[in-house]
């Protein structure tokens, strides 16, 4: 992706000029359900660092009514506090937290952070 001068914008560079899309241009809305499908641990690391619009967004209670901690692709390989990670997650959710996966770290002591906070 490359940024344009215009607005700060982010343009395809593989696409030619005719076709190309300004993706800032897609409605809030819309970015936003489409980050609530992602898992916690890919917004926490990578969706909130793509630009500022994203990052904003990434702190919205909706991106959090689902909290998906599910890590296995990598789960012996983790270089994350995953325990850190979920309490953040739980805290932008503003108590608004449905559905929730600790599976494989949950402890006690997080079970019941998250039901304080909900």
């Amino acid at each position: 992706m490359v940024r344009s001068s215009k607005r700060n914008r982010l343009i395809s560079p593989e696409m030619p000029n005719r076709n190309r899309r300004d993706w800032s241009e897609i409605p809030e809305e819309c970015t936003l359900m489409v980050l609530s499908r992602l898992g916690a641990i890919d917004v926490l690391t990578s969706a909130q660092k793509v630009c500022t619009l994203w990052r904003r967004l990434c702190k919205h209670p909706m991106v959090w009514r689902t909290v998906d901690m599910v890590n296995d692709h990598f789960f012996h390989d983790v270089h994350y506090d995953l325990d850190k990670m979920c309490r953040h997650a739980v805290d932008r959710s503003l108590g608004k937290v449905e559905d929730i996966n600790v599976e494989y770290f949950g402890t006690d002591d997080l079970l019941k952070y998250i039901t304080d906070r909900h």
